[in-house]
């Protein structure tokens, strides 16, 4: 009797309602049967197995077995296989899948992916597996015979994961064939699944972890269904935890992690109508770990998944990616890629620090005007020096740039003097010098404010020119000590080149560089490393 009413139950679900995917309750433990695109968030290539048996007291309920491969030790594109059989009374299904996803270019620690599969299916529907009552009414869907047809199905999916937790979403049969089983044959349509599915991995302490996660389903006219899930992990080992299937069971969820492989046991008990005669359902799941070499195709160290630039060999400060003029910027997003230059020139160099790069100078030996083309304008009278008749004083454009000399006087009566000031701002350290010269993270850019102490300084030496001056150049500690040794010197040179351009002679100023050796602030904290990123001044006396 169990027999009969299943198959008579399964078999009017078929005929008269859109084909429905299988459902594992060890789903998460391999996602990409639900959403292709979380293949992204791996990186082993694995092999796995789940098979599941529904309402195992039932003779002719659903199984299912699946086989899939995935490969995934490519660090944008991964692929994946998968192979499904699922028999439920005289309907079985056999399914093909090939997945693929890619992981969008953005920052590394919060990733987005897109993926989609393809499947080609066989459903077979044996009507002679069908044992029917006699009421004297001949049933014109079962008609004793064997039934197979083809279809084909596509899945789109998006993917978003970090360390700490992810969201996905997914539409499996987004494109669908219809099945053209049974005499309704127009009916047999492949309906749309929705899966938005998301989890949290909290670290407890150093030996367990919880990772609580959700899947909202909704396919065809069917109630939207949530399957909650707990999973308590201990020592990256043992794990159990519990489900939640709404309107269908409460599972109890356990397994064994290692190196190299996982394995998974579950067990639900039926909460729906059917759970009396139901001896609950049964999945268990087995992934292996291939042991993957890492990439390295440009053999610059660094490994492909983090290398932005993996065909071609880089630094590790620029993520992989080349600098061939070493001025700390990405070849790909240098202007200048073979001449050293800084960063707010896109690269291009500027010998006399004008902020008129020397390919659009026209006077690339000296300090000058962006409007003049980089050609000083040294009294500051509006005509550059090349067409001023006295480029060292004030003077009209309608005389050329010579001051206007004053009318012919017998007497000149002076009533009263006015005197006018000049204040410095104080910018000297008593006991060392000056102020230190400050830096935005990985720069050796000098900023306004900046610039206005070195103006300071500038006028401070012009005054003194007995005094000599000794720059240390420093960096925090958030690259690799062969970086930070070049940004510190990198650093004492823009300085250096800053009030040579003023007008202080090369020969008074005496420079060093330490790197992340001399570190005033050693937290980890935004604030101490800005501290470190510094040029400090001391004032020589002859």
């Amino acid at each position: 009797m169990k027999k009969i009413l299943v198959i008579l139950l399964v078999g009017s679900v078929f005929i008269s309602n859109a084909q429905q995917l299988p459902h594992y309750s060890l789903y998460m433990l391999n996602e990409a049967i639900i959403n292709p695109a979380s293949l992204s968030s791996k990186t082993e290539n694995e092999l796995t197995l789940m098979l599941r048996k529904q309402w195992a007291s039932f003779e002719g309920a659903p199984s299912t077995q699946s086989i899939s491969y995935n490969h995934l030790n490519h660090h944008k594109f991964k692929r994946g296989v998968n192979i499904i059989n699922d028999v439920t009374g005289p309907i079985s299904m056999l399914n093909a899948t090939i997945s693929g996803s890619y992981i969008l270019p953005g920052e590394r620690k919060n990733s987005i992916a897109l993926g989609g599969s393809a499947s080609i299916m066989q459903y077979i529907f044996d009507d002679n597996q069908i044992t029917l009552f006699n009421d004297g009414v001949a049933d014109p869907v079962i008609d004793g015979e064997v039934e197979k047809v083809i279809g084909n199905s596509f899945t789109a999916s998006v993917y978003y994961f970090n360390s700490d937790y992810f969201v996905g979403f997914s539409v499996p049969n987004i494109i669908a064939s219809n099945l053209d089983i049974g005499n309704n044959k127009s009916d047999n349509k492949l309906e749309n699944h929705y899966y938005l599915n998301g989890g949290v991995n909290f670290k407890l302490n150093s030996k367990y972890k919880m990772e609580p996660s959700l899947l909202i389903k909704k396919t065809g006219a069917t109630p939207i269904q949530l399957d909650v899930n707990m999973r308590t992990i201990y020592n990256d080992f043992i794990w159990g935890g519990l489900s939640f299937r709404t309107s269908d069971a409460a599972v109890l969820l356990m397994g064994l992690n290692s190196t190299n492989y996982n394995l998974a046991y579950s067990y639900d008990i039926t909460t729906s109508s059917i759970r009396i005669p139901s001896a609950g359902s049964h999945g268990l799941l087995f992934t292996y770990k291939f042991e993957s070499k890492r990439n390295d195709r440009d053999k610059d160290g660094i490994y492909d998944e983090e290398d932005d630039c993996p065909k071609t060999p880089g630094l590790l400060a620029l993520k992989g990616c080349p600098d061939k003029d070493k001025d700390g910027i990405k070849d790909s997003e240098d202007e200048c890629p073979d001449e050293f230059g800084l960063k707010i020139n896109d690269g291009c160099p500027d010998k006399d620090s004008d902020g008129v790069i020397d390919n659009d100078d026209e006077c690339p030996e000296v300090p000058g005007l962006a409007r003049f083309k980089g050609c000083p304008d040294s009294d500051g009278d509006g005509l550059q020096d090349a067409f001023d008749d006295c480029p060292d004083e004030f003077g009209p454009p309608i005389n050329k740039g010579c001051p206007e000399k004053p009318l012919p006087a017998d007497t000149v009566y002076i009533r009263d003097t006015i005197y006018i000031y000049r204040g410095v701002q104080n910018n000297i350290d008593p006991e060392r010098g000056f102020k230190d010269i400050y830096f935005d993270l990985d720069e050796s850019i000098l900023t306004s404010i900046e610039k206005k102490k070195l103006d300071d300084l500038t006028v401070y030496l012009q005054e003194k020119p007995k005094f000599n001056i000794s720059l240390v150049g420093h960096t925090d500690s958030q690259f690799t000590e062969e970086h930070n040794e070049r940004l510190s010197e990198d650093r004492v040179k823009a300085v250096e080149n800053y009030l040579v351009n003023k007008g202080i002679a090369n020969d008074r100023i005496m420079t060093e560089w330490k790197g992340e050796t001399q570190l005033l602030n050693k937290n980890n904290t935004q604030d101490a490393h800005a501290k470190n990123r510094r040029v400090t001044i001391k004032v020589l006396y002859n």
